[in-house]
């Protein structure tokens, strides 16, 4: 199977199979639970959201307006700058990924623990790529965008990723495989990774009602 058959079928297939997915799940909708209380946030979950929004962030900005990115990047502080804070936020979501997927390694919840494993896996090749080929978020807007806009427009153009470098082409496939498997997990259980867990009321903390005669 060339590249190129493999980046012009598997974004499609991997629709597919989100959208079965999301229809799968709405069938299958459990009748509405009361709130849970206010928990809050773990370390490590704080860093997945501060993290996470960051990096996706710079993504859809690129993607969405391409030559207003492309101006701010003209500028090398502005770009030095960008990069900065990307590779932080990218840090702070692979650190958080970490601690909860060794959480739920150690309660041995295999299921989300390999969901977790996947999704660290897809920030920890992007980490490589903005360290060892670095100004990604320049190049990206003449590979990653022309391709991306391509497949919206149901006209897909893999010729710029044939030459890109291999640990490229595996963040990109990886993004696709998350596309596919992430309506098939439960938002709630998935919320739930980052919140510290209550902690069960213990019968030896009651207070005994005294009899009377």
């Amino acid at each position: 199977m060339s590249d190129s058959f493999l980046f012009s079928f598997l974004p499609y297939a991997a629709a597919g199979v989100a959208v079965a997915g999301l229809v799968r799940r709405q069938l299958s909708r459990a009748p509405a639970r009361a709130p849970a209380p206010d928990e809050p946030w773990t370390p490590a979950g704080r860093a997945v959201l501060a993290g996470g929004a960051t990096v996706a962030l710079t993504h859809l900005l690129g993607l969405a307006a391409p030559r207003a990115m492309q101006v701010f990047n003209a500028s090398p502080a502005r770009l030095f700058t960008l990069e900065a804070v990307s590779l932080i936020g990218g840090m702070l979501l692979g650190w958080g990924l970490l601690s909860l997927t060794l959480r739920r390694v150690q309660e041995r919840q295999w299921a989300q623990a390999g969901f977790l494993g996947l999704l660290l896996a897809q920030v920890l090749t992007g980490l490589h790529i903005a360290v060892a080929l670095r100004w990604a978020s320049a190049w990206y807007l003449h590979v990653s965008v022309p391709y991306l806009r391509s497949l919206l427009a149901f006209q897909p153009d893999a010729t710029r990723l044939a030459a890109a470098p291999g640990i490229f082409q595996v963040h990109l496939l990886a993004g696709f495989v998350l596309l596919a498997v992430a309506p098939f997990v439960r938002a709630r259980r998935a919320v739930g990774l980052a919140l510290v867990p209550r902690a069960p009321e213990s019968p030896l903390l009651a207070t005994p009602r005294e009899e009377t005669p």
